[in-house]
């Protein structure tokens, strides 16, 4: 069921030919909905995502499927969400079938089956969806014990969706390595490093947590090697709490917005 990772070359990537052209008024009025997502009522954002997905904005389904089944601005109905979830599936694209993961995965209007469920996540995750990548990873990662190639795999999807750009897996990879640097080949530290840093460029705020407390506690904290830097320490800690209030946050320039302030011979690159 998993080999396909193993023999794995290059990450997957989503096909732009899969996905339908977009009507313009469809268009239009989703980024009506993104440009008023925080001064219209969510009830009236739900009108718009209606209006949208009728005319085939698959990403407008996807958010009204949410929609229902949250019940976020609209009376929450699983049928009526499993309806818009399946639509996206029958468009062939990635994100419908990460959806089709989803449904089985809560029962949304459909029994709990986490065979049909794992199925579609490895759907998407092969058309390279990259939450699926990730979430797989996760859960390879959680069955290690059963299989000793699960945790190769996990850390070969989880780089792959870091190197899509998803936050949460240059955190995972990192305190995997950091684990393995401690306990059995200190050279990996390096590696846990590396995916701490390029977390906190991303945006993540555990990589951008660990960080601060490595510079602010160190050398006590001696698992990277670094000599104190508190004002760094402090700058990073204050980027952490701006991706609180906005996760959407970036830090392509982190060596620029938090510079060193004390000299790191043995800083790992």
């Amino acid at each position: 069921m998993y080999h396909w990772v193993e023999n794995l070359t290059t990450c997957p990537k989503p096909d732009p030919n899969r996905y339908p052209k977009q009507n313009p008024n469809a268009v239009a009025l989703f980024n009506k909905t993104v440009e008023a997502d925080k001064t219209l009522p969510q009830e009236e954002i739900v009108k718009l995502y209606q209006q949208a997905a009728k005319l085939g904005h698959w990403q407008a389904m996807h958010n009204l499927a949410i929609s229902y089944y949250e019940g976020d601005g609209i009376e929450e109905d699983e049928e009526k969400a499993l309806y818009w979830f399946k639509e996206i599936e029958k468009l062939g694209i990635p994100e419908g079938y990460a959806d089709m993961a989803l449904v089985y995965r809560k029962g949304i209007s459909v029994p709990v089956d986490e065979i049909k469920s794992n199925d579609y996540m490895i759907k998407a995750a092969q058309a390279g969806d990259v939450d699926s990548l990730f979430y797989l990873g996760h859960d390879l990662y959680g069955q290690q014990g059963q299989n000793s190639k699960y945790q190769a795999y996990a850390l070969k999807l989880w780089q792959c969706a870091a190197e899509r750009g998803h936050k949460k897996a240059h955190y995972f990879l990192a305190i995997h390595y950091e684990a393995e640097g401690l306990n059995k080949d200190s050279s990996l530290l390096s590696k846990a490093y590396h995916y701490y840093i390029s977390g906190a460029k991303a945006g993540d705020g555990g990589c951008l947590r660990q960080l601060s407390n490595a510079y602010a506690h160190a050398p006590k904290a001696e698992t990277f090697n670094l000599k104190q830097d508190l004002p760094r320490a402090g700058c990073l800690y204050e980027l952490n709490e701006k991706v609180r209030d906005n996760p959407d946050l970036t830090f392509p320039n982190l060596d620029e917005l938090c510079p060193g302030t004390v000299p790191q011979p043995n800083e790992m690159k």
